[in-house]
């Protein structure tokens, strides 16, 4: 397991227009280390999305739309497996790439979501 630095000062999420716009989400868990598998670092970041979510008023389910980034794109399958195991049908409409990230990890995921109870998007 890998300790993590802090990331850099940015707001976790932010909420307009009935709708949770996050930041990117990597995968650490809750001592900010990252997780020796791969599948696992996509989990804790798909965790995090969600906690983030579920604190601006929101759920994985809610999601409207998903950016996901891997630093390898040769381990898309795995990635997708997992993200098909906790992304609820229907599945949001998704873009993944591949690209560099930030202190060596190989996943990110930023989601924009709607916030339960908003008029704004479902009267």
């Amino acid at each position: 397991m890998t300790t993590q630095l802090p990331l850099g000062t940015f707001g976790s999420a932010r909420v307009a227009q009935g709708m949770v716009f996050t930041s990117g989400k990597v995968g650490v868990n809750e001592h900010g280390v990252r997780p020796e598998s791969f599948a696992d670092e996509v989990r804790a970041a798909i965790a995090d999305l969600a906690k983030t979510l579920e604190e601006h008023g929101s759920h994985l389910g809610a999601l409207l739309q998903v950016h996901c980034i891997l630093s390898d794109m040769d381990q898309f399958d795995e990635f997708n497996s997992v993200y098909a195991e906790l992304i609820p049908d229907p599945a949001p409409p998704r873009f993944t790439h591949g690209g560099a990230l930030v202190q060596d990890f190989r996943f990110e995921i930023v989601g924009i979501a709607e916030v339960l109870g908003s008029a704004h998007l479902h009267p």
